[in-house]
This record gives structure tokens, C-alpha cells and sequence, in this order.
């Protein structure tokens, strides 16, 4: 009878240690889990936080007060001019090119016309 006390006794004193270990890997686990869920909150706020920023950056760069500001001081704009306007077979085909290239230069002398006209 004793055998048997004895037996009972390891059998439960494995069965513990056995249950600690895994409840000592699980936590282990599950802290691990929840220290990267944390960064992963982290790192959704600082892009949150950045896309707010970059919204506002977005706002400011596209003012239309400051483009319209900007495109006067770098693009000289003027009013198109009724020279500056061409037909669109002006313009030569790519199969045109390559079978007459005499096509071609009269073409790109007209075009040539046409930017001698904007300046």
C-alpha cells in the first residue's frame, strides 16, 4: 500500500511541475505577446501623430494663395498666342518617321517656328 502512496505521490508531484513549467512558459508567452502589442500601439500612434503632420504640411504647401504666389515668381505665364496653337497632324506619327524622314524635318522646321514664336 505504501507503493501505491508513493507512486500517487510522484504522479501528482510530475504533474505539478508539469502544470508550472506550462504555466510558467505561457505567461513568458503571453508577456512577450503583450510587450509587442504594446510597441505595435506605439508605432500606430507615432504614424498617426505623423500623418497628422504630414496633413498639415499638405494644407500649407498646397495654398492656392501661395502656388498662385510661387507660379509668379518661378513660371513667367503669359497668354497663349493664336501662333503657339498647331493642328495636332502637325505633329509627326512614329510610323512617319521611320518611312519619310523629309516628312519630318518639315515638320520640325514648322515646330521650330512655333518655339522661335514664344520667345
Amino acid at each position: 500500500m505504501s507503493n501505491v502512496k508513493t507512486a500517487i505521490s510522484i504522479l501528482w508531484c510530475l504533474i505539478t511541475v508539469v502544470i508550472g513549467s506550462y504555466y510558467f512558459v505561457l505567461t513568458n508567452d503571453v508577456q512577450n505577446l503583450e510587450k509587442e502589442l504594446a510597441q505595435i500601439n506605439r508605432d500606430i500612434r507615432d504614424d498617426i501623430r505623423d500623418i497628422h503632420i504630414l496633413e498639415a504640411d499638405w494644407s500649407e504647401l498646397n495654398n492656392p494663395e501661395r502656388l498662385r504666389e510661387l507660379a509668379g515668381k518661378y513660371i513667367s505665364l503669359d497668354f497663349i498666342k493664336p501662333e503657339q496653337i498647331i493642328n495636332y497632324s502637325a505633329l509627326p506619327l512614329e510610323g512617319e518617321l521611320i518611312g519619310n524622314p523629309t516628312m519630318f524635318a518639315k515638320n520640325n522646321r514648322e515646330l521650330r517656328k512655333l518655339v522661335n514664336s514664344e520667345r
